[in-house]
């Protein structure tokens, strides 16, 4: 019984996202706009509600449609960033 009460809990790739999982993913969207890039856990002000939903931080990224932390495209800009703040 516990295992059908949270069969939807957590979004899982391939399913459509909801009205309620867009609404907790917009943080998250604006701010990849904001910093031009996907950000870090350490960046959000929301990661207890977008991991109470989609479990890991990556499914969350990979449901908000922003490339992967791993996308070399994606740690260059995070290195880049780094490399200014110093």
């Amino acid at each position: 019984m516990t295992r059908n009460r949270y069969k939807n809990r957590y979004w899982t790739p391939g399913t459509p996202l909801t009205e309620n999982d867009r609404r907790i993913l917009a943080p998250l969207l604006a701010k990849a706009r904001e910093l031009g890039r996907t950000p870090t856990k350490g960046e959000m002000d929301t990661v207890r509600e977008l991991k109470a939903r989609f479990r890991t931080w990556g499914l969350a990224v990979e449901a908000a449609g922003l490339p992967p932390l791993t996308d070399p495209r994606q740690v260059r800009a995070r290195e880049a960033e780094n490399r200014g703040a110093g």
